[in-house]
């Protein structure tokens, strides 16, 4: 079952944390349920949470979008394909927002922690997981949307 007080933390966030480290502007869209697997977009950042809640987020952005983030968040360094450096830095900013939501939810009695994010590029990406509801949470940003798939539940006693 997912809770509001558990996704919040990830939408307040992502605000934050994409209007700090690349001075972009983002809005909510429409959030919607969505079953596993969950289609994914040209690039996906997957990071694991265990602890007081478990499951995963998956964020999906398209190349074109994911090179304009990277490069404000390498001081404007451009690059002209999405090479290990803008891979880097896409990563980062989905484990800063990561972890500024959960140090968030500690604030709130839930003790969690982060795998290491994956990276999974390609037109045709399709992620399954063990906790089968998503909340999917659309970000707009003048560069492309953004998409936030949290899949989080408590942990069973």
């Amino acid at each position: 079952m997912l809770k509001a007080e558990f996704i919040n933390p990830f939408i307040g966030a992502a605000y934050d944390i994409i209007k700090r480290v690349t001075e972009i502007e983002a809005t909510k869209g429409e959030l919607s349920l969505a079953n596993s697997p969950v289609r994914g977009d040209e690039v996906n950042v997957v990071i694991g949470v265990t602890g007081d809640l478990k499951g995963q987020i998956i964020f999906c952005l398209s190349e074109a979008t994911a090179l304009v983030f990277a490069s404000r968040m390498l001081m404007n360094l451009t690059t002209e394909t999405f090479n290990e450096l803008a891979k880097s830095a896409i990563c980062e900013m989905a484990n800063m927002i990561l972890g500024r939501a959960v140090t968030s939810l500690s604030e709130r009695g839930y003790f969690c922690t982060l795998t290491p994010p994956a990276l999974l590029l390609g037109k045709n990406v399709v992620v399954s997981t063990q906790v089968l509801k998503f909340l999917v949470i659309p970000l707009e940003t003048k560069y492309g949307p953004i998409t936030i798939n949290a899949a989080l539940q408590e942990k069973q006693a």
